[in-house]
């Protein structure tokens, strides 16, 4: 059995599929998808839609889920139509605006996501609430920490679900273990309850990292935090839409790392 981590998919439902096909993905193994398979590309609910019919893929909360769930409700809430909905910045910045602006992407998600069936809009919408923000996984003597960008100061077991910690969410998904301080508020020793952890995240793609293969393609970062807090982003650039874009597949196991390029 082989345990895998990705993240940072954001539409890209095909180079997915090539993925679990190099690797001989089998109803044996587990995989860990760290937040962000919607937005910017074109297939972001297709790939929750494959997640949810696997029983051996599970979904970690990423912003731009976290952005789909509170737009979606905002829209329930104020009986709105995002096919309508028309953008209006500053004071007028709602979670919709957050969601559709350019920069995130999300009416391409919303477009795919308004022609399904009501009953299949309600799966995926429940299906997003019910997630998790934060796994933790023992491998050996090694706890995998596994979140899509940040973690919280106090001890929660195995796991933590957005249900749970809805008013954490915002900061585990938006906040990053890549920026070196702690919060304003809190003393280094407080940062976080896990220190001995070794943290899986996304969320800033590796090529602003500058860990890059000689190709100029994304590569998984491995980063020592102050405090001692080690970091392995596996967010190879998806997002990006170029020829650096990969997915970064990560084996808990054995440490090994596996790639497949956009194009």
């Amino acid at each position: 059995m082989a345990i895998y981590a990705i993240s940072d998919l954001h539409g890209h439902y095909s180079t997915y599929l090539k993925l679990l096909e190099k690797i001989q993905f089998s109803d044996k193994d587990y995989m860990y998808v760290v937040g962000d398979v919607i937005d910017r590309g074109r297939y972001g609910i297709k790939i929750i839609q494959d997640i949810m019919k696997r029983k051996n893929v599970e979904l970690i909360l990423g912003n731009h889920e976290l952005m789909m769930i509170d737009a979606i409700q905002y829209m329930k809430d104020n009986k709105l139509d995002g096919k309508n909905f028309t953008q209006e910045m500053g004071e007028a910045f709602t979670p919709v605006d957050l969601w559709f602006h350019p920069a995130n992407g999300g009416r391409t998600t919303y477009n795919a996501y308004s022609k399904l069936d009501e009953k299949e809009q309600k799966k995926i919408f429940e299906f997003l609430k019910a997630r998790r923000l934060i796994k933790r996984v023992q491998m050996g003597d090694i706890t995998y920490h596994i979140s899509h960008s940040y973690s919280v100061g106090y001890k929660f077991g195995e796991d933590l679900f957005y249900k749970d910690a809805k008013k954490d969410a915002e900061s585990i998904v938006w906040d990053s273990l890549l920026d070196d301080r702690p919060p304003v508020d809190m003393v280094e020793s407080e940062w976080f309850a896990y220190y001995s952890d070794t943290y899986i995240v996304g969320h800033v793609f590796t090529q602003r990292l500058g860990c890059m293969d000689e190709k100029g393609r994304g590569k998984i970062c491995k980063i020592t935090r102050r405090g001692g807090i080690k970091v392995i982003d596996i967010d190879c650039g998806m997002a990006l839409n170029s020829k650096s874009s990969r997915i970064g597949c990560y084996e808990l196991n054995s440490g090994k790392e596996i790639y497949m390029n956009y194009k």
